[in-house]
């Protein structure tokens, strides 16, 4: 069993439930918040070890989210994946400028995501 705890932000409760349930399957415990605000507080107070988070919200977009974390001394180098409908390289580009670590398109396979958080994970440990 996995020990690794995942922050999934996102507005939409369906993509809430469908990740959780897909991640939690896979071993992973899972932590949810609704927009990139919720996903700051929660980020303060729970013990994460990697973040998917949607480009666009209310409150908080990714964007902003990410460059917050980046931005903060503590978890600056927290791995972020950004797992959004928009799939025009533009807006690739403004994710990973924006910090993110990997840009992925919904939908994406509970496998390639897996696989994506296991890279990242791995690649944090040997840090």
């Amino acid at each position: 069993m996995k020990d690794e705890t995942i922050l999934v932000i996102d507005d939409s409760p369906t993509i809430r439930r469908l990740l959780s349930h897909s991640l939690k399957n896979l071993g992973y415990s899972i932590v949810l918040a609704e927009d990139g605000l919720q996903g700051l507080e929660k980020l303060s107070v729970e013990d994460i070890d990697i973040v998917i988070v949607d480009l666009n919200m209310p409150n908080m977009d990714g964007l902003e989210f990410t460059r917050e974390v980046r931005a903060s001394t503590v978890h600056r180098d927290m791995p972020i994946i950004m797992l959004t409908t928009e799939s025009s390289e533009q807006d690739r580009a403004r994710g990973l400028s924006a910090g993110v670590n990997t840009y992925l398109v919904k939908p994406t396979s509970p496998e390639k995501l897996n696989y994506k958080v296991r890279a990242l994970l791995d690649a944090k440990k040997t840090l």
